[in-house]
């Protein structure tokens, strides 16, 4: 318990932290408020089976005296309306604290998702080759949801309505110790006996739908992503088994987490009925008078009314926090993963002389032992034209990756007029980049947002947009063929657009901000032979004003560059 409390409380920011101890004060208060109207009962039901035990109890007849009370029935009923505000205002106290509990872990969920979101967005490009964007996706919505659903809240309401059962225990001791003591011992066995019964059992099932949940995130999202595919080669119905199954298994695992987290309080409030009967009789033999009884039985009664449901919570969280294991274990993970420098806002690097990789030596990590390049040079002149032609899987995307400053090499140096690439000065390298990638990736956004990609709404400049579009030789599709011009929502991916469409948004794209560095990685393998002309004849214009680099499959494809460089 003690480590699921050091890791949940890592969860939180600095600011957060100072939250949950104010938290923690109103809990406290809640248990006072609580515990006050537990003892309100008390004088009620006293003088209400024997109003003569006013005069024995010094405090009630100071009462008695005090406000003047004119018979027994009225003192009778100014104590029971006492009692009822006293209880109501604990009950509006405990409302109002618990909405401030459930606000507080609810917003949580936007804080630990938002920070995962960012977290995972610093990584290194690297990093996203080993991990399954499903996945990531999944850790940030639906894993944040189980842990503040299935953790945070409840353990929060462990602690609040462990305020109350403490102190409304601790009324009880002052009252009949013998009584508290075996009241505690009989409860805490019960839900003890049951919690060992079942927590290897929670633990096993939460890591079980930790992993179902994530095979039912990627089979979703890879049949919704490759929609076109998968109507081709007819594997809908594999995809909707593989859904199926694990969506089977993350219900049947929550509806046991869920049975075993509730059925322990039908047992509880058979024993607690049980013991309120046997409390009386005990009483009843011992004193041999209903007077003495009533009182302490409707302090027995409302205490259990108020406490049963509270170790109630309390069971149910110390089973959810079993049960969330995995999730907590897996965000506090990658919350905690290295964050690379900010970006700043350092000048970009414009080359003057040339681009230089030195004795480049690349290897994924998936196979250290097989590099990419080894000692491999290149010297890229500035505000020249190269193109970088080879066959498929001799590395020409790698190579693009590493001129990105996307991959660092093992070894080996890239420089910009002989000053080094270090990871401080990526950022400012890669704001003179315009990039354009093999597959373009289009949001479900309008031509101009796309094209803009990244730019506040508000920010864009609706002039570069028309620009970067006629060097894309773009424009007049978008004026003369969409219904709605630049406003045109393209669809999921560009769905609405050609291959070629989409290929010259992206290039338009790169151009947008006028970069001094344009890299296109296969950027006119999807255009029609009169395009690729045109964007041809737009590098060949742009040769001599920027320092261009091309990947291509086809040395005719590369015919307007200035030097070829064959890997």
């Amino acid at each position: 318990m003690n480590s699921v409390l050091k890791k949940a409380w890592s969860l939180f920011t600095p600011a957060e932290r100072g939250k949950a101890v104010l938290i923690l004060v109103l809990c406290v208060l809640m248990a006072l408020a609580e515990t006050a109207g537990v003892i309100s009962i008390m004088p009620f039901l006293s003088v209400l089976a024997r109003p003569e035990i006013i005069e024995e109890k010094p405090l009630l007849r100071a009462v008695y005296q005090y406000f003047a009370f004119a018979d027994f029935r009225g003192f009778i009923l100014g104590l029971g309306m006492a009692s009822i505000v006293i209880v109501v205002s604990s009950s509006a106290f405990k409302t109002v604290t618990l909405h401030v509990i459930n606000r507080f872990i609810h917003l949580e969920r936007t804080s630990i998702s938002s920070r995962l979101l960012a977290c995972y967005l610093r990584q290194p490009y690297e990093f996203f080759l080993t991990r399954n964007p499903s996945l990531l996706g999944k850790n940030i919505l639906s894993q944040t949801d189980e842990l503040i659903g299935n953790l945070l809240w409840p353990l929060s309401q462990l602690i609040a309505q462990g305020a109350i059962v403490l102190a409304v225990t601790t009324l009880i001791f002052f009252h009949d110790p013998l009584m508290a003591s075996c009241t505690v011992a009989v409860v805490a066995a019960l839900y003890g006996a049951i919690f060992g019964l079942v927590r290897k059992r929670l633990d096993r099932i939460g890591r079980e739908w930790q992993a179902a949940n994530g095979l039912r995130y990627q089979a979703c999202n890879e049949a919704l992503g490759g929609i076109k595919d998968v109507k081709i080669t007819h594997s809908a119905s594999a995809y909707e088994e593989k859904f199926h199954q694990a969506a089977r298994l993350v219900s049947r695992h929550l509806a046991t987490n869920d049975t075993l987290s509730q059925s322990p309080l039908y047992m509880v409030e058979a024993v607690g009925y049980t013991g309120l009967i046997l409390i009386a009789l005990w009483l009843l033999l011992k004193t041999n008078d209903v007077a003495h009884v009533l009182p302490a039985l409707g302090l027995y009664g409302f205490a259990a009314y108020r406490m049963l449901p509270a170790v109630q919570v309390m069971y149910r969280g110390f089973a959810r926090l079993r049960f969330s294991m995995a999730s907590l274990n897996s965000i506090v993970h990658d919350l905690a993963l290295p964050e690379p420098c900010s970006p700043g806002s350092a000048a970009m690097i414009v080359p003057q002389r040339e681009i230089r990789l030195e004795k480049i030596r690349y290897a994924y990590p998936s196979t250290p032992d097989a590099p990419v390049f080894d000692g491999f040079d290149l010297l890229i002149e500035a505000n020249s034209s190269v193109g970088i032609v080879g066959k498929s899987g001799g590395g020409k995307s790698t190579l693009m990756d590493i001129l990105l400053a996307l991959l660092r090499p093992q070894s080996g140096v890239l420089s910009v007029d002989g000053a080094p690439i270090t990871e401080e000065r990526v950022p400012a390298w890669q704001r003179a980049i315009g990039y354009v990638p093999q597959h373009i990736f289009l949001s479900d956004a309008s031509v101009w947002e796309n094209i803009a990609f990244g730019v506040p709404p508000d920010e864009v400049d609706r002039q570069a947009v028309e620009r970067a579009a006629r060097a894309a030789q773009i424009h007049d599709f978008i004026v003369n063929d969409l219904q709605e011009g630049y406003e045109t929502r393209v669809g999921d991916r560009g769905i609405r657009l050609s291959g070629g469409q989409r290929q010259r948004i992206g290039i338009a794209r790169a151009l947008y901000r006028d970069p001094p560095v344009l890299f296109m990685d296969e950027a006119t393998s999807a255009l029609d032979a009169q395009t690729e002309e045109a964007v041809n004849e737009a590098i060949r214009h742009l040769s001599g004003r920027k320092t261009v680099v091309v990947i291509a499959h086809k040395e005719s494809s590369l015919r307007d560059c200035r030097r070829i460089v064959s890997l």
